[in-house]
């Protein structure tokens, strides 16, 4: 009877288990950096030294683009005049002299300077967003990880009592020994299986916290959840207009050509002359009351070839700043159709598994399961029916991982969320 008792009591452990078998997630009582990935992306803006960088290059353009239509420095010069003529007296002339740019030069080349300001503004946008990105996706990983971790202990909890129920069969003279050498290989590679995700556990929190400007052994909170994506799949015409709008690198080449046409325009008047004026002070070498000297004058553009290679490289300059242009948007479009297909093949998985594979997985599981609570069929059966379920749960948590990696991407591409 002790024998007997002992077989049901195993057995009955083993109906509970794969009965209510589904992975339960422990949520955190207090949520703190980790938790959630605004958290994380808050902190990454605020630490990540990448993007402290890309402000600071930011800050260099607009300090340089401050003094782009500053006039250049006067010269200030001495000329002697000797006269060996008794009648006439030597004399210094003392003159200041500055340049005054015309035909509004310097008002182009203050347009150029901001239009390099705002491609500095958008090169810094899309630095941040690609950083964004890297953060969504390794957070991603990271609930991926905390999640498989779960399910891996609920199925060495299940092979626990899978070993149990095959002792007690075992002792009563109704299995083998090769069922009790099957649990324990169960049990065996169950906690294989957590070794390797406790490495991977760790390298995602060592890659989260590069990603946020912390040390790499820095705590991390555990994941409570990702990100929703949208319940309806958005057009792909609607993403490239909000691409064509919002895209930072798009909004920096359009700066580029705003600063190649303003450079093009000046490169054009460098043909036209520039005025310089200048006065000073007449002193002769005798004791005559100092006298006052001015002067005009202004600078002849020389068909030297100067002139016409500025235009020439300008022009050229127009041209490939164009050519990014159009060679981004294109890209951009591209990439946006390949996220959105495989955000549409995510979620029509994700809605297989869930509602024919997950269905299906189980209702093996209990006929499985009603016989081997019977004494009837083998471990081996159970065994890959609970395997079954493991798989279905894994592909599940794998389809989330594709899902939020193409949602992260095509907010990048567009340069918001969805």
């Amino acid at each position: 009877m002790g024998a007997q008792w002992k077989w049901l009591g195993a057995s009955a452990m083993l109906v509970v288990s794969m009965v209510a078998y589904m992975p339960a997630f422990a949520q955190p009582a207090e949520i703190s950096l980790g938790a959630t990935v605004d958290d994380l992306l808050a902190a990454g803006r605020q630490l990540s030294p990448t993007l402290r960088a890309a402000a600071l290059d930011t800050a260099a353009v607009v300090a340089k683009a401050e003094g782009a239509d500053a006039l250049d420095d006067p010269t200030i010069s001495d000329s002697y005049q000797y006269y060996k003529d008794p009648g006439l007296f030597s004399a210094h002339t003392v003159m200041v002299t500055q340049s005054f740019p015309l035909w509004g030069k310097r008002s182009l080349r203050r347009e150029a300077a901001l239009a390099d300001v705002d491609a500095a503004r958008g090169q810094e946008r899309s630095m941040q967003d690609e950083i964004d990105e890297k953060i969504k996706v390794a957070y991603a990983q990271y609930f991926l990880i905390s999640r498989s971790i779960a399910v891996n202990q609920e199925v060495a909890m299940l092979a626990g009592h899978m070993r149990a129920a095959a002792l007690a069969r075992y002792d009563l003279g109704g299995g083998d020994q090769t069922s009790v050498i099957q649990a324990q290989g169960e049990i065996t590679a169950a906690k294989a299986e957590a070794a390797r995700l406790k490495g991977e556990k760790d390298a995602a929190k060592a890659r989260l916290n590069a990603l946020i400007g912390r040390p790499a052994d820095a705590p991390l909170a555990e994941p409570v959840r990702v990100r929703s994506a949208p319940a309806v799949d958005p057009a792909l015409a609607t993403l490239i207009d909000r691409a064509r709008t919002a895209n930072p690198t798009l909004f920096a080449n359009n700066a580029e050509i705003s600063a190649a046409k303003s450079r093009s325009r000046l490169a054009d008047k460098a043909w036209y002359p520039d005025l310089t004026v200048g006065a000073g002070p007449l002193i002769q070498a005798n004791s005559m009351p100092v006298g006052f000297a001015a002067t005009v004058g202004f600078n002849i553009p020389v068909p030297w070839g100067r002139e016409a290679s500025g235009q020439n490289e300008a022009s050229a300059q127009l041209g490939a700043t164009q050519q990014r242009y159009d060679a981004a948007l294109l890209e951009i479009e591209g990439a946006l159709g390949e996220s959105l297909a495989r955000l549409r093949a995510a979620r029509a998985t994700t809605a297989l598994l869930q509602q024919e594979a997950m269905p299906q997985a189980r209702a093996t599981y209990q006929t499985v399961l009603a016989d081997y609570s019977q004494g009837k069929g083998d471990l081996t059966a159970a065994i890959e029916a609970e395997h079954q379920i493991h798989d279905v749960d894994l592909r599940l948590l794998q389809v989330q991982l594709d899902q939020q990696v193409e949602l992260a991407a095509i907010e990048r591409l567009i340069g918001g969320d969805l």
